[in-house]
C-alpha cells in the first residue's frame, strides 16, 4: 500500500506539472496569434478608431502586462472560474462592458463530450473483447476474416459519414432512436427530456458511431495477444490439467488482453476527444467540440478566453484520465507498476 501511495503521488505530481505546462504554453502560443479584440466590442464597426481600439482594450484588460494578466488568469482557474468571453460582448449606455461567462457554458458542454467517450468506450471493450477472442482463437478463418472486414469498413470510413448515415437512416428516416440532441442524465422537471432513459436513447447512435471508428484497432490487439498466449506454457499447463475453454479463456488468456486495454485506452483520450468533434456535429450535441470549434472559428474572430478555457478542461480531462489509467495498471499488475516506478527512479538520476 505504501509502494502504491508514492507511486500515485508521483503520478500525481507529475500530471499538475503537466497541466500547468499545458496551460502555460497555450496561453503563450495564443496570445502569439495575431488578433483584435475590440472587434468583439464594436462588431459594426467597418473600420476602428484609435478611441475604439484603446477603450475595447481597456475594458476586456488585454491593455494589461502579459504577465499580470497570466497571473490574474492563473488565479481564476484556481477557483475554478474560467472569466467571460470575448464574443457576445456589448457596451451599455454607461461605458460599461457585459460580457457572456464561460462557466455556464462548459457546465453544459463537458458532460456531452464526456457521456459520447465513456459510454462509446465502453461499447468499445464489450464488442472488442468478445470479437478479438474468437478471431485469436481460429487464426484465418472465415469469422475472423469477417470480423476483421467489418471492423475495418468501421475504421475506413469517417465518423461523420456514419453518424450522418445512421441519424438520417434510424433516426429521422425510420425514428427507430431519437433524430438528435442530448437529454440530461438528471431528471429535470419541465425539460424536454432528461432521466437515464431519455439520455440513453439519445447516446445510443453516437456511442455507435464511437465504437465503429476504434473498433478495428482494438479488436485486432486482442486478436494478437489472444492467438500469442494461446500458445503459452501455462495455457498448455492448463489444458492438462483440465480446465474448461472458456474458464481458460477468462481467467487465463484475456487478463493479458485487458492490460493491452487499459493502455491503449489512456493513449487514445485526447484523440477521442478529436473524434467527439465530428460526432457532435453529426447529431447537433453542443460538447467541448462544437464549443472549440465556435472558439476558433467565429464570426468576429478567435475568442482567446473561451479557447483557454477549452484547451484547459481538455487537457484537464487528459490528464486525470491517464492519472487514472496509471493507477489501475499498478493496481491490476504490481509488477509493472514496480516496473514503473525503477524506470522513474532512473530518469531522475540521469537528469541529476
Amino acid at each position: 500500500m505504501t509502494r502504491l501511495l508514492t507511486f500515485f503521488l508521483r503520478r500525481l505530481a507529475a500530471a499538475v506539472f503537466t497541466l500547468i505546462l499545458m496551460i502555460t504554453l497555450t496561453f503563450v502560443l495564443f496570445w502569439a496569434i495575431p488578433s483584435d479584440p475590440a472587434n468583439f466590442v464594436y462588431p459594426a464597426a467597418q473600420h476602428l478608431t484609435d478611441y475604439q481600439l484603446a477603450h475595447a482594450n481597456h475594458l476586456l484588460g488585454t491593455d494589461r502586462p502579459l504577465l499580470e494578466q497570466y497571473a490574474s488568469y492563473l488565479w481564476h482557474l484556481l477557483h475554478f472560474d474560467f472569466g467571460t468571453q470575448w464574443a457576445g460582448s456589448q457596451v451599455t449606455g454607461e461605458q460599461q462592458l457585459v460580457r457572456l461567462p464561460i462557466g455556464p457554458q462548459l457546465a453544459s458542454a463537458v458532460p456531452q463530450t464526456l457521456s459520447i467517450i465513456i459510454g462509446g468506450a465502453l461499447l468499445v471493450v464489450l464488442l472488442a473483447v468478445p470479437l478479438g477472442a474468437i478471431s485469436g482463437r481460429r487464426i484465418g478463418s472465415v469469422s475472423d476474416r469477417t470480423i476483421s472486414l467489418v471492423a475495418l469498413v468501421g475504421i475506413c470510413t469517417h465518423p461523420m459519414v456514419v453518424g450522418l448515415t445512421l441519424n438520417t437512416a434510424l433516426g429521422q428516416q425510420l425514428r427507430w432512436f431519437p433524430p438528435g440532441g442530448y437529454c440530461p442524465l438528471i431528471p429535470t422537471s419541465g425539460a424536454y427530456c432528461s432521466g437515464p432513459v431519455d439520455w440513453a436513447s439519445h447516446l445510443l447512435l453516437p456511442w455507435i458511431t464511437f465504437a465503429l471508428l476504434f473498433l478495428a484497432l482494438y479488436t485486432r490487439m486482442i486478436r494478437a495477444s489472444v492467438a500469442e498466449t494461446m500458445h503459452a506454457d501455462y495455457i498448455r499447463t492448463a489444458r492438462a490439467k483440465g480446465v474448461g475453454e472458456t474458464r481458460l479463456m477468462t481467467r487465463h488468456v484475456l487478463p493479458n488482453a485487458g492490460l493491452r486495454i487499459l493502455t491503449m485506452v489512456g493513449m487514445e483520450i485526447g484523440t477521442a476527444i478529436g473524434v467527439c468533434i465530428f460526432i457532435e456535429s453529426a447529431y447537433g450535441f453542443q460538447g467541448l467540440g462544437r464549443l472549440s470549434v465556435t472558439a476558433l472559428f467565429g464570426t468576429v474572430g478567435l475568442d482567446l478566453p473561451l479557447i483557454l478555457a477549452v484547451v484547459f478542461v481538455i487537457t484537464l480531462i487528459v490528464v486525470i484520465g491517464n492519472l487514472l489509467v496509471d493507477t489501475l495498471y499498478a493496481v491490476i499488475d504490481p509488477r509493472a507498476g514496480q516496473m514503473l516506478r525503477e524506470r522513474e527512479s532512473k530518469s531522475l538520476a540521469g537528469v541529476i
